[in-house]
């Protein structure tokens, strides 16, 4: 009872103040919603506060996890949407592109026809194959590291 109590009293005071550090509406409601999650984990020494010091509280755990986000996003790096390598060999016919994977194991040479041939990506070509993605993008940087390496013999 207390926690809805709180949010009936500072909830939308929080929200405001959410928005208003964090100029996103989605943002600002994620804030809400964790500050409210960390005051469940926190009934007890709540209870035990004046009602002054729950709504400080409160404020700052909201302000203390729009910090910790920002701070958190300074290092994080977003990957690609496709972590594949690229298979860019410029000068070379079709038909020396095609010798050259007829050299490849068999493996090698379906995954690479099904993802730069017929577009597959490496998660539907792991359902079709059943094996994980991670084997599927592995074996496909193998059979680059392959072709490359023949071009350049």
């Amino acid at each position: 009872m207390l926690i809805e109590d709180l949010y009936y009293k500072h909830g939308a005071e929080l929200k405001r103040f959410a928005k208003a550090i964090a100029r996103n509406e989605r943002e600002a409601e994620d804030l809400l919603q964790e500050t409210f999650l960390r005051a469940l984990s926190h009934t007890t020494q709540l209870a035990s506060l004046p009602e002054s010091k729950r709504r400080a509280w409160l404020f700052t755990v909201l302000r203390n996890d729009f910090y910790d986000r920002r701070r958190k996003a300074r290092f994080e790096v977003p990957l690609a949407e496709q972590f594949e390598p690229a298979l860019d060999f410029a000068g070379q016919s079709r038909i020396e592109m095609q010798e050259l994977l007829e050299q490849l194991p068999s493996p090698l040479r379906d995954i690479v026809h099904r993802r730069y041939w017929l577009g597959m990506n490496s998660r539907q070509i792991a359902d079709t194959l059943e094996l994980p993605a991670a084997t599927v993008r592995h074996r496909l940087h193998t059979a680059i590291k392959l072709l490359r390496k023949k071009i350049r013999e």
